[in-house]
């Protein structure tokens, strides 16, 4: 069926339409390729005609028609089940544009006036006897001028009262093998710094921002997993990369305190803490201070250092001691002393001692200076 050309207006419309109907449903609509029933099916192609010089080229349009006092049709586009084959490829893709941006591809599900949104879903497929499918969504690469495209998760906006949506990225669970890894990681440079990461919580402008929580998994059988927090080693020429651990300041209340240390054991041994500075071949070794907050209106803090009581046996034992000295050097020095007073304060004391004891000898003290030979 074909209508006729027009040379000075519009070429002529041709419209293919099923009956309407006052009383029940109206007529169906069937456009169907030929079945092949020794070899392959015919095609049904559903195209627009390419534009001439100086226009586009026209519309594709696949819509249900709109609903009254009911639902609105569905619209459904997928291939066939295949009973000894593989299944039918869908693809949906936007034209290229050789002097402009290429065309722009959009999946987004209904509105509603009175109810929730639609919801969109794109899922790959189960594999009943073997691996699901994957599912991959990517940005195309640059150009030899532009940057790759750009990859945004992420929820609406509340505007009124309710709660903005959750944004969940995880890998789900295993029955009877290992879950899933997840990895974010952001590009390499070579003439540039490498790319960002950024994990923050949000802000609120009324009550207290939202946690930001980093936990190993649970071993419920054998050990919990690890939660490592390293930089990467430095190149021939640079420095490797600082690692801050800080609470945030307050302007009218008390900053955040910060918490180093393991868990408690049950019927084990508790967990060890260490902290180090690194070690140098052609300088000296990294410096570790361990400092208290300064106060510009009052005290400055405390710095405590203290060894566990031990509520059956000994309480634990408390070591300061230098490093040995080298082949050419001396070993280090040992400070203990309390700061300056450079008002009309008093100098700290300092006091060395050992504690009183109910049902048995004070512990002793030594003072004593090393030997040379």
């Amino acid at each position: 069926a074909s209508v006729g050309s027009g040379t000075s207006g519009l070429g002529g419309a041709l419209s293919v339409a099923s009956g309407s109907s006052s009383a029940v449903s109206g007529g169906a609509l069937s456009v169907v390729g030929g079945e092949g029933s020794s070899t392959s099916s015919g095609s049904l192609v559903v195209s627009n005609a390419n534009a001439g010089v100086g226009g586009s080229s026209g519309w594709l349009r696949f819509s249900s028609g709109s609903a009254k006092a009911g639902n609105s049709g569905g619209l459904r586009i997928g291939s066939g089940p295949a009973t000894a084959g593989r299944g039918g490829r869908t693809s949906v893709s936007a034209g290229s544009g050789t002097s402009g941006s290429g065309g722009r591809a959009s999946l987004e599900a209904g509105r509603s006036t009175s109810s929730s949104g639609g919801s969109a879903l794109i899922g790959a497929a189960e594999g009943s006897a073997t691996s699901g499918g994957a599912m991959l969504v990517l940005s195309a690469n640059g150009g030899e001028t532009g940057a790759s495209g750009r990859l945004a998760f992420s929820s609406g906006r509340a505007t009124t009262v309710g709660n903005s949506g959750s944004v969940t990225l995880g890998s789900g669970s295993a029955t009877a093998g290992r879950g899933g890894g997840l990895v974010a990681s952001v590009g390499s440079g070579t003439s540039g710094l490498g790319g960002a990461l950024s994990v923050a919580s949000g802000s609120s402008s009324a009550v207290s921002g939202g946690a930001l929580s980093v936990v190993g998994g649970e071993g419920s059988s054998t050990s919990s997993g690890s939660l490592v927090v390293s930089n990467a080693n430095a190149g021939v020429g640079g420095s490797s990369g600082w690692l801050r651990f800080s609470s945030g300041s307050a302007k009218a209340g008390n900053s955040g305190g910060l918490r180093i240390g393991s868990g408690p054991a049950t019927a084990g041994r508790g967990g060890r803490t260490s902290v180090s500075a690194g070690s140098g071949t052609s300088g000296s070794g990294g410096r570790a201070s361990l400092e208290a907050g300064r106060s510009t209106s009052s005290s400055g803090g405390s710095a405590l250092i203290g060894a566990a009581e031990g509520s059956a046996t000994s309480g634990g034992a408390m070591l300061v001691l230098s490093a040995n000295g080298g082949e050419t050097g001396a070993s280090g020095r040992l400070a203990f002393s309390s700061g300056r007073a450079t008002t009309v304060g008093n100098s700290g004391s300092v006091t060395l001692g050992s504690g009183s004891a109910t049902a048995g000898r004070g512990g002793g003290l030594v003072a004593s200076v090393g030997s040379g030979t």
